[in-house]
């Protein structure tokens, strides 16, 4: 992150009143850029057209069916890999589920949904590049949870709000955007609930499909006991200012993989390090939390999450993890 991107950080973290004060210059921003830029070569509809293409080619195990470049990179969670392995070996079919993100002045696309292998389906997360109609990266991700794949398919589309394009003139620029989601991250690493949280009254979010804020009671949180049952039951804010999220000891590689101003979305993704060095959480409204067994031993967790932001305060969140090698580093 450059000194300018991180003075930004430190301004948003001193008051809210600041955050408010960047959006208003940043929608200005945007509004300036909309007006001023030329239509892209390959808009929306082309760049979701051909991430269809994609995912059908995959499921084909057929490459030319996608129009993949010569020297394409791809990745599937983070090893690289030739087109032709992986997922390109073993995926079966589409699920109902997909939700697209996309970035016509990037040449970027990205979604979440549901693929097969075999009978089992799991949740996929895709990041393209597209220069001049042709693919010339192509990162996924794969996470084997049925469970959560099935309760996307039972939804069968994203939530209409996360479609709904932002009015041109509240729209906030690519930077303002990621700066968002960067934050986001910055409260969760080492989580003591005492910063700044950007989130709407009624932010609410989903992990693996499931409702994990605003629950009408106590329910099991991930690898959590019924110690801090009640973390579900709250908002978004008051979840953060908690503390219960402290025992994640490092937030790295804090990527944007797509961001949709249209939209006000941003599909990112980070690793999620818990060193096994916290045992306990002191918790902001007095408890004493024991951190579970699941993380006294060294483990990382791939976090694929996605964003919707109006005002500069985060209002959706969709977000899939799961474990992957300690330390791990991205292919891209």
């Amino acid at each position: 992150m450059n000194s300018k991107s991180w003075n930004v950080a430190r301004s948003c973290a001193i008051a809210a009143v600041v955050c408010a004060a960047l959006f208003a210059t940043t929608a200005a921003g945007a509004l300036a850029q909309a007006e001023a830029a030329p239509k892209p070569a390959c808009d929306r509809a082309c760049l979701e057209g051909i991430a269809s293409k994609y995912l059908d080619a995959m499921v084909a195990h057929d490459s030319s069916k996608a129009p993949l470049a010569a020297d394409v990179k791809y990745s599937q969670d983070n090893v690289p890999l030739k087109i032709g392995q992986a997922l390109w070996a073993t995926a079966t079919k589409r699920g109902k589920y997909v939700h697209y993100f996309a970035d016509p002045e990037q040449g970027d696309v990205g979604l979440i949904g549901v693929l097969y292998e075999g009978d089992v389906p799991g949740i996929f997360i895709l990041r393209l590049k597209v220069v001049n109609g042709q693919i010339t990266e192509a990162e996924q991700f794969m996470a084997h949870d049925p469970h959560g794949a099935a309760l996307y398919e039972k939804m069968g589309a994203p939530e209409p709000l996360w479609l709904e394009p932002v009015p041109i003139d509240q729209r906030e620029t690519r930077a303002a955007l990621d700066q968002a989601a960067y934050m986001y991250y910055e409260g969760l690493a080492l989580n003591d609930g005492k910063g700044v949280y950007a989130f709407t009254p009624d932010c609410r979010r989903i992990e693996d499909a499931v409702p994990t804020t605003n629950q009408p009671a106590p329910t099991n949180y991930g690898h959590a006991d019924n110690d801090v049952g009640d973390f579900t039951t709250m908002n978004c804010t008051d979840q953060y200012k908690l503390g219960f999220l402290g025992f994640t000891t490092g937030c790295r590689h804090r990527r944007f993989l797509v961001t949709d101003v249209e939209r006000g979305a941003v599909l990112a993704n980070a690793y999620l390090d818990f060193d096994g060095t916290i045992t306990n959480v002191k918790l902001t409204d007095g408890r004493n939390w024991k951190v579970p067994p699941y993380f006294m031993t060294p483990r990382t967790n791939q976090s694929n999450e996605a964003y919707r932001i109006e005002k500069g305060s985060i209002r959706l969140i969709e977000m899939t993890m799961y474990e992957i090698p300690f330390n791990m580093e991205p292919a891209f």
